[in-house]
This record gives C-alpha cells, sequence and structure tokens, in this order.
C-alpha cells in the first residue's frame, strides 16, 4: 500500500507546525469513493434499475451549464419514479465499504473526535454507510419515497460544488476552527471541503487536481493503514 505525502503537507509544516492529533475538532468524510468503493451511487442505481441510458445526456447538460445541479438530480430522481424500496435496497447491498473504512473513523472516535459524512449521494446509500462506519452526522441528498415506492424526487443538500460551504457551516455549528478540521475525500467535488480544511487526505483519488490539494494521499485499501502516517504528519497523540 502506498501512503505519501504531499508538497502541500511539507510546505505548511515548517509554516504552521504539526496540527496535533489531540487537537483535532472534527474529522470530515465524503462516502462514495471515499468510505465506499463505488463513486457514483447516481449512476450505480441507474445501471442497476436499467435507466443508465436514458439518465446518459444528463450529466453532459449540466457540465454545458444549461441545467443547474438541482435539476440534473431531479432528472435522475425522476427516472426512479415507482420503484419499489426493495429494489434500490439491492443495489444499496452492491455497494460495499472500503477495506478499513470503519478502521479510520473508528480511530478518530476512539479519540473523541465527532466524525461526520458530506455526500454529493443519496441518503439511501450515505445513512446505511455512515451506521455502518460510526460517523455522528451525515449531509447528502434526500430520495424521496411514499410509502415503500420511491416518489422519483430528491432534496438536494450537497452539490459537486457547494462542500467547502456545508463543511463551514458544520465545524461554525460545533464551534471547531479550521484549522482543527481534517477531511477525507476522493473526487473534484471534495476539492472545496479539502481546501476548507486544516488537513486534507485523498483517498483513492480519481482526480489529479485533489491529489495535488492533499496533504496526504492513500493510494490504495485497507484505507485504514494512512493511521500511521497522519499520526506522524499530524504530530502523535
Amino acid at each position: 500500500m502506498r501512503v505519501t505525502a504531499t508538497r502541500r503537507a511539507k510546505a505548511r509544516t515548517v509554516k504552521k507546525g504539526t496540527l496535533r492529533v489531540s487537537r483535532i475538532g472534527l474529522a470530515v468524510f465524503d462516502i462514495d469513493g471515499t468510505l465506499r468503493r463505488i463513486r457514483s451511487p447516481w449512476w450505480h442505481l441507474h445501471q442497476h434499475l436499467g435507466v443508465a441510458d436514458a439518465a446518459a445526456a444528463y450529466r453532459p447538460r449540466y457540465e454545458r451549464g444549461e441545467i443547474s445541479y438541482e435539476e440534473w438530480a431531479a432528472l435522475d430522481a425522476a427516472l426512479w419514479r415507482g420503484c419499489p424500496r426493495a429494489r434500490i435496497d439491492e443495489a444499496v447491498a452492491a455497494s460495499p465499504l472500503r477495506d478499513g473504512a470503519a478502521a479510520l473513523v473508528g480511530w478518530f472516535r476512539d479519540r473523541g473526535v465527532p466524525c461526520v459524512g458530506v455526500s454529493t449521494g443519496l441518503s439511501v446509500f450515505a445513512r446505511p454507510a455512515a451506521n455502518a462506519v460510526g460517523l455522528d452526522e451525515v449531509v447528502c441528498n434526500e430520495l424521496l419515497f411514499d410509502g415503500e415506492t420511491c416518489a422519483g424526487a430528491v432534496t438536494v443538500r450537497a452539490t459537486e460544488t457547494n462542500k467547502g460551504e456545508v463543511l463551514e457551516r458544520l465545524r461554525r455549528r460545533r464551534g471547531v476552527a479550521a484549522a482543527r478540521v481534517v477531511a477525507f475525500g476522493d473526487g473534484r467535488a471534495d476539492l472545496p471541503m479539502l481546501r476548507a480544511a486544516g488537513w486534507g487526505v485523498a483517498v483513492c483519488p480519481a482526480d489529479e487536481a485533489l491529489r495535488a490539494a492533499a496533504d496526504c494521499v492513500v493510494d490504495d485499501e485497507p484505507i485504514d493503514r494512512v493511521i500511521p502516517a497522519l499520526e506522524q504528519w499530524l504530530g502523535g497523540g
């Protein structure tokens, strides 16, 4: 397994000193691609339900600026209208956690550090993952149901551009300075979150910009093997 410190980490150590483990006030985790192996639960669900071809045109429209993130989410969710919850649960069950995810979160919890999730994914995926690894709270996009049937609508709380703002709200509500936050992510949507944190870790990064912005990179599983590196770079217990 490969764990590396980046130039950013070395520069920040020289300029600011290390952040001691005992001074960490909040650990913030992306979920999909970071704690779970599957990077997009939206696309995973499209594939599981057989609507991927219909959904394929939506991302290019968002990237061209023709629709907002909220409109993109609404179009995606509409494809699932009328689907039984049990079929969606099957897709969730087929989306495993990364090896070492629970142990990594547990390392922070054992030291009294609150752990929260911030996910652009869906509540049906994010909440079971949060419960499995022991997150205290999760901010995600709520897929709505009418009883046991998908209503084909979603309440958006986390987008591809606002994770930094979500982190700011979370840490201010808990009275934690930005310098005392450690954030974990895997993709471009996590860039604002890592930049808003005092220390950033890229987990199996899918994006080179995120890799460059992180203080520490763990390239493969089990991801809890980053812990000795965190202890070293954060200055011990």
